[in-house]
């Protein structure tokens, strides 16, 4: 049985022809588009393109969505962006730092085990050195795919009470595999390098991070990138709402303010959108796959704006990873650590993310700043400082989350887009994580194929076109 959405009678909406159609404004779509000049049209939901990578101004503050670096993951994508961006795009070297009941210490805490109290460091170091021996790779599920890389020590001071607050579910219920971005397995002389109190800070995780400082007035923040992409964009529509996708006449009907619009593409439709809201909009999805698709499981995250007028602290890193569970948020993020200028000089911003099971009742916006107020108070970051403006800000799905029946139900529905010439990419396009880097890479080798001749045949004309 096929999942039904209505389609309009021909001829009572406007059609637009494009080559190729992009559904959705994200890094993904931009990136695209912006490689395809007039070839393309990319359709955007919001009044802003840019999705997750945008940057928002609370008063003379300002704040990414989620925050951001860049790690370039290929060659020529950092040739790309960089020049793209120019100067505007400077080195930004992570340093990260975790909170756990044995102590403060760098992140990634396995590489860092100088930080930890001396008995703890001992048990880490001696657990990990028997994960290491016995090199179990055949793990059932999450939870035993982290005790076979770090050792029970690690686990119980970090790995565990952080991802219960990360992915809030038992982690065995969680598959083993989807979650290997998460997890640094260094070998064992590194970790023992990096116990020793003598021995010199070892180089930060992903070093090689890259983030915007424009020199000039104007937007600041990770959208600078956004920005500088949807300029590339030759047809970039803006409050265009997707409805339903018919791949068989290769059209897409969208909403917009001034009514209905079909689009024809003659080519290549690329979406963009999260995987269920483009299996439910496809016509002749099958109920029961709309359904499972509903059903993957996600988490939203819910990222708290604290503007603060007041000294800078010092000594925080780019951000703070907790563990405590009296706390609602697992990292604090310092926003001008990244750059100075997002805040002004007497003042300055921390970014607070609280990851909730999508779906699920939740308190509301200011319950949640008063709860995350109390929290960034309880670890010590408020000192001295005055909270002048808030503003919480929601990604949703923030985190897919992975399970066994949950990657079966991802590769049907990916396996029925394609059978329909429907391409599904980006991070929750096709429902996986990856960096923005891994994004873009992804969707530039997309644009640049199709410089090749068309894999199949154009469509015939649209109906109701002449």
């Amino acid at each position: 049985m096929s999942h039904p959405t209505p389609e309009p009678p021909h001829g009572r909406d406007e059609i637009v022809e494009t080559e190729v159609l992009i559904l959705g404004g994200g890094l993904a779509g931009l990136a695209a588009g912006s490689l395809l000049g007039d070839r393309a049209t990319v359709l955007e939901a919001e009044p802003r393109p840019g999705g997750l990578v945008r940057t928002e101004r609370v008063g003379a503050y300002w704040f990414d969505h989620v925050i951001h670096l860049l790690y370039f993951s290929h060659p020529s994508v950092e040739e790309r962006i960089r020049g793209l961006l120019g100067e505007t795009l400077r080195p930004c070297p992570p340093v990260a730092w975790v909170e756990t009941a044995a102590g403060t210490t760098r992140f990634p805490v396995q590489l860092h085990l100088a930080g930890l109290e001396p008995e703890a460091r001992a048990a880490c170091l001696a657990d990990f050195a028997e994960a290491a021996r016995t090199d179990r790779r055949d793990a059932a599920d999450y939870e035993e795919l982290l005790l076979n890389a770090f050792g029970r020590t690690l686990c119980d001071l970090f790995f565990f009470p952080y991802n219960a607050k990360l992915w809030r579910r038992p982690l065995n219920q969680l598959s083993a595999s989807g979650f290997h971005w998460n997890l640094t397995r260094p070998g064992l002389a590194d970790v023992e390098r990096g116990a020793d109190p003598a021995r010199p800070v070892t180089a930060p995780y992903n070093a090689r991070g890259w983030y915007p400082r424009p020199s000039g007035p104007g937007r600041r923040g990770m959208e600078v990138l956004s920005e500088a992409l949807a300029g590339r964009v030759a047809d970039l529509r803006l409050r265009h709402t997707v409805e339903h996708i018919d791949p068989e006449r290769r059209l897409v009907r969208v909403r917009t303010p001034e009514g209905s619009v079909r689009f024809h593409y003659t080519r290549e439709c690329l979406s963009t959108l999260p995987l269920p809201n483009t299996v439910e909009r496809c016509g002749g999805a099958p109920a029961d796959l709309v359904a499972a698709c509903r059903e993957l499981p996600r988490n939203r995250v819910r990222s708290v704006a604290l503007a603060v007028r007041g000294p800078r602290p010092e000594g925080t890193g780019h951000w703070r990873y907790y563990t405590r569970a009296d706390v609602p948020f697992t990292r604090l993020v310092f926003m001008t650590e990244f750059d100075p200028a997002m805040a002004p000089a007497d003042g300055w911003g921390v970014l607070a993310e609280v990851v909730e099971p999508s779906g699920e009742p939740a308190v509301t916006d200011a319950e949640l700043t008063a709860q995350v107020l109390r929290g960034v108070r309880a670890v010590g970051m408020l000192d001295g400082g005055e909270v002048v403006a808030s503003r919480v800000f929601h990604a949703d799905p923030g985190y897919v989350v992975f399970t066994p029946a949950a990657q079966a139900v991802t590769e049907r529905a990916l396996g029925f887009l394609a059978e329909r010439g429907l391409t599904a990419l980006g991070r929750y396009g096709s429902w996986t994580y990856s960096s923005m880097s891994q994004v873009m890479e992804s969707a530039f080798a997309w644009a640049e194929g199709l410089t090749a001749p068309a894999a199949r045949p154009p469509a015939a004309t649209a109906p109701g076109m002449p």
